[in-house]
């Protein structure tokens, strides 16, 4: 008996660590969901604005989860985008996750599942706290992703609620919440002079020939475009890089 205890022993300790792990990223993030909540109220109700029911603006935060991504496609359907625009522009906005997922992948050895949900739950903030919180552990990830995931859910089930208790969007200026949203979301992923610069010049060429809210939606994402590739060639060029 004591050695079938003891045998059990080490999977049961590794199973309760990994779930402390999980509960402490999934703690240590909830001071972001004071922006994660609103943030998701916002796209809620701009997504109203732009004509998707609820259940397929809650069904985008489940299975795409990405700020970035939904609130510029509400904005980009409100403003009657080509799909292809759409895409391409949903696209750009996450390329910093792809550098992101290539810094998760070389830390930690991940099977297929394992991938699949990291992917699902990855975002800047719960890799931020992840990391924050000593060696970069998967348990510690999901919880902190998961977290996140909660937030930005629940804002979006609060924001279409109230868009659809308000019967007429455009004259309390709700129409106005998709663009000023995106803006929002956009302005801390240009995170550098040259990127803002790129930003600004593109949206002066594309104002002459793009209506307005496409023109600094289209300029945002070559700012962020811009953004990534220049933060990869700086962790490239930066002391210990991984050659």
């Amino acid at each position: 008996m004591r050695d079938a205890a003891a045998s059990g022993g080490p999977e049961r300790g590794g199973t309760a660590r990994a779930r402390g792990h999980f509960m402490q990223g999934f703690v240590g993030l909830l001071p972001l969901w004071a922006g994660a909540i609103p943030a998701g109220l916002a796209y809620g109700v701009a997504a109203g604005g732009a004509g998707l029911s609820p259940a397929e603006a809650q069904l985008m935060s489940v299975v795409v989860f990405s700020a970035a991504a939904q609130v510029s496609a509400a904005a980009l359907i409100q403003a009657g985008t080509s799909p292809l625009v759409l895409v391409v522009t949903v696209l750009a906005l996450n390329a910093q996750l792809i550098l992101l997922s290539l810094t998760v992948g070389r830390r930690l050895r991940l099977s297929w599942p394992e991938r699949l949900l990291t992917a699902l739950l990855l975002t800047d903030g719960a890799y931020g706290v992840a990391a924050g919180q000593g060696p970069l552990r998967l348990p510690t990830l999901l919880g902190a992703g998961a977290s996140m995931f909660a937030a930005w859910n629940l804002g979006t089930a609060l924001g279409t609620a109230l868009g659809g208790a308000v019967p007429d969007p455009g004259r309390f200026g709700i129409d106005l919440v998709a663009p000023l949203t995106f803006l929002a979301v956009l302005v801390p992923l240009v995170r550098t002079r040259p990127a803002a610069l790129v930003a600004g010049i593109a949206a002066f060429g594309l104002v002459r020939v793009l209506p307005g809210g496409v023109a600094v939606l289209g300029a945002g994402v070559v700012g962020i475009a811009a953004g990534a590739l220049i933060g990869r060639r700086d962790d490239e060029h930066a002391p210990g890089a991984v050659e």
